[in-house]
């Protein structure tokens, strides 16, 4: 049975962003198919929740097992399972030029 997906504020927030970005710099086609790429791996996850690899990052954080799964060149979507409740989470929209030590600061919030 597939996983329901629930992106929290964090991820909601950091994805409204970067399309709103998107649309400036790259136009609103652009930014609308970046989201649709975005939402297609729903369903992939969904149904493969294991096919990110486990977050190097974020390997020795308490509570969960973060998994990345590389979207775009310069993005990756940061979740977790939970399996008693058949739920992933998707907690982040992680731009990976940015400062690796800062996915563990926004993880913890």
């Amino acid at each position: 049975m597939a996983m329901q997906i629930k992106w929290s504020k964090r991820a909601i927030h950091t994805l409204d962003k970067v399309l709103a970005f998107g649309m400036e710099l790259f136009g609103a086609h652009h930014s609308i198919l970046f989201y649709n790429k975005i939402k297609a791996y729903e369903p992939l996850l969904a149904s493969n929740p294991y096919m990110g690899k486990i977050e190097p990052l974020l390997i020795n954080r308490k509570g969960h097992e973060y998994r990345s799964l590389v979207i775009h060149e310069h993005f990756k979507l940061i979740y977790y399972i939970d399996l008693s409740q058949n739920i992933l989470y998707i907690v982040d929209l992680w731009d990976t030029r940015r400062e690796p030590s800062r996915l563990i600061v926004t993880t913890q919030k």
